[in-house]
């Protein structure tokens, strides 16, 4: 039953993020014939989908601990994103004119943390599976955030936003590679 409701929060918080951002474009005037109702009606849906996704979660909540989520946002990828996310996001609203840097900075910190935090964890493989789409959201979302901040859209400057892809299947093949030599030598 655990699983079920993750299952079904997990869309929802998605279709939240995205509200918030287009809840964000509105109020920056980044979405040409959105006016405030628009705006308005975006919050309003991220709210409901928020509330559905915190009632299907509530039961685990529960139970939730601050070294739980502590733990939970250090050493797991999709906790690692989230929180990346937030600290960059919050850095890009305080810095306006250098939004693309937080966002930089944001995605190449995750690229080069999620694979060496994978080298904690029980398995590798399963680390690596919630790291590839906890990764694609966080860039997707990131940029998204970056664009909508920027005053008159970042165009060419958004090329930045290719050296964390260069950056993360390289650090992937390293953290497995030294995942794998640490094994081989448990085993001899």
């Amino acid at each position: 039953m655990k699983w079920i409701r993750r299952v079904l929060a997990a869309p929802l918080l998605l279709v939240t993020l995205i509200c918030v951002i287009g809840m964000v474009k509105v109020i920056f005037h980044r979405l040409p014939d959105a006016d405030a109702g628009t705006g308005v009606g975006a919050a309003l849906f991220a709210v409901l989908s928020g509330g559905g996704a915190f009632l299907l979660l509530r039961p685990e909540l529960r139970q939730l601990s601050l070294q739980t989520v502590r733990h939970w946002a250090l050493w797991h990828p999709a906790g690692l994103a989230v929180l990346v996310y937030v600290v960059t996001a919050i850095s890009m609203f305080v810095a306006r004119s250098a939004q693309l840097l937080p966002g930089l900075v944001g995605m190449m910190a995750y690229s080069i943390a999620a694979p060496l935090a994978a080298l904690r964890r029980p398995s590798w493989w399963i680390a690596v599976l919630w790291m590839l789409p906890a990764w694609l959201l966080l860039f997707v979302a990131l940029a998204s955030t970056s664009e909508a901040v920027t005053p008159r859209g970042f165009g060419e400057g958004a090329m930045v936003f290719l050296l964390p892809m260069e950056v993360f299947p390289v650090m992937l093949v390293i953290s497995g590679v030294v995942r794998l030599f640490f094994r081989t030598n448990r085993l001899a």
